[in-house]
């Protein structure tokens, strides 16, 4: 069965899937998604209409190519995704690429001299690329202590390491103090092999 087909259309591309990608479709769509990356298209579009299921491997090299898009600043989109597909993207925090998803999510509140923000989701590469300067500028503007409340966070990229250690530097200047609450076994294992857990102020 033919796993994927290709059109393109000036600087981009769109690339049609279809039936069950599982582990075994994964090994035959490495090449062809490689080959379509090494076109260097300015945008690429993935439609997902007459997908049926998606396993983890072939979400790793949908995510591998929407990074790579992003480090050429060019649009990565997965369109015309199923409800049941659509779910699975929103449960690896990569719901953000999907046409009509939500996009990059964070809250935050001021309570009592503290800015507490809320992050969810997977904290690769890509969403924290996605929030970044929004998250930047509500630090720059707080005078007071800064807290990520991170217990939705299932997965921490060295961007986010980065980001917290932006956070942290930027607190010191205004001298207070920056700190990461209610964080996952595995998110906290990151930090402590950056040699910055104490950074970490309360675990679950």
């Amino acid at each position: 069965m033919e796993f994927m087909t290709s059109q393109h259309d000036g600087s981009g591309s769109v690339l049609t899937f279809r039936g069950r990608l599982d582990t075994i479709a994964s090994q035959e769509l490495k090449l062809p998604i490689r080959a379509e990356l090494d076109r260097q298209p300015t945008n690429l579009s993935c439609n997902f209409q007459d997908v049926t299921y998606i396993g983890s491997a072939v979400l790793r090299l949908i995510f591998e190519a929407a990074r790579e898009l992003q480090r050429r600043n060019g649009l990565f989109r997965v369109t015309h995704c199923p409800a049941e597909i659509r779910r699975v993207f929103s449960l690896t925090g990569m719901d953000h690429i999907v046409d009509g998803g939500e996009g990059p999510k964070f809250t935050h509140e001021a309570k009592d001299g503290t800015l507490r923000i809320f992050l969810h989701g997977r904290m690769d590469a890509l969403r924290v690329g996605e929030i970044r300067a929004s998250v930047r500028e509500l630090i720059s503007a707080h005078r007071g202590p800064i807290r990520f409340d991170i217990a939705a966070v299932p997965y921490a990229a060295s961007a986010f390491v980065h980001l917290c250690i932006d956070a942290s530097k930027s607190a010191k200047a205004n001298t207070s103090n920056f700190g990461l609450e209610k964080v996952v076994p595995d998110t906290a294992h990151i930090f402590r092999l950056a040699g910055l857990q104490s950074l970490i102020l309360s675990s679950i």
